[in-house]
């Protein structure tokens, strides 16, 4: 179950269902995430966030083995082991922002970073967390802000893309 409350209140659910986001739990919400980073049970992924539980969950029932919890990234060995990182279950922006900022050294350059942002009905929510995804020196395509699943990817460093 989710702790976000804009999904549970009559109106939360009214005005998610009007906008087109989606009111379907983190079954559906993985789902798209996961096609999304065009990740497969193969892949490495780390998981944080709320909800980073529950996805983990439904994570290993789907076959993916090669899960784990990412809260914050702490030491050398860690880095860059990942081949996605979600970011599931955040309220808010800043939220969202502060688990991309503390955890995407896990992801491997090339990696990609998913963000459940169905919780930001404004599309300016959105814009701002992909212009602070930016900030933090990921990718993020121009039109992502439309979407309620934001896809940002590690860029390859100069040295490993030669």
């Amino acid at each position: 179950m989710s702790s976000h409350p804009s999904k549970w209140t009559p109106i939360g659910q009214a005005a998610r269902f009007l906008l087109g986001v989606p009111t379907d739990g983190i079954n559906q919400t993985l789902g798209r995430m996961l096609a999304l980073a065009q990740a497969t049970p193969l892949c490495f992924v780390a998981v944080t966030g709320p909800e980073a539980g529950e996805a983990m969950s439904v994570l290993w029932r789907r076959g993916y083995d090669r899960v784990e919890a990412a809260r914050r990234a702490t030491c050398r060995a860690a880095d860059e082991q990942s081949d996605v990182l979600l970011i599931v279950g955040c309220s808010t922006v800043a939220d969202a922002r502060a688990a991309a900022a503390s955890t995407m050294t896990m992801l491997r350059p090339g990696g990609a970073l998913v963000i459940d942002a169905g919780a930001f009905l404004d599309q300016e929510l959105r814009r701002a967390l992909c212009e602070d995804l930016r900030a933090l020196g990921l990718e993020v395509d121009p039109q992502a802000c439309l979407s309620a699943e934001l896809l940002a990817t590690r860029p390859f460093s100069k040295r490993e893309a030669a």
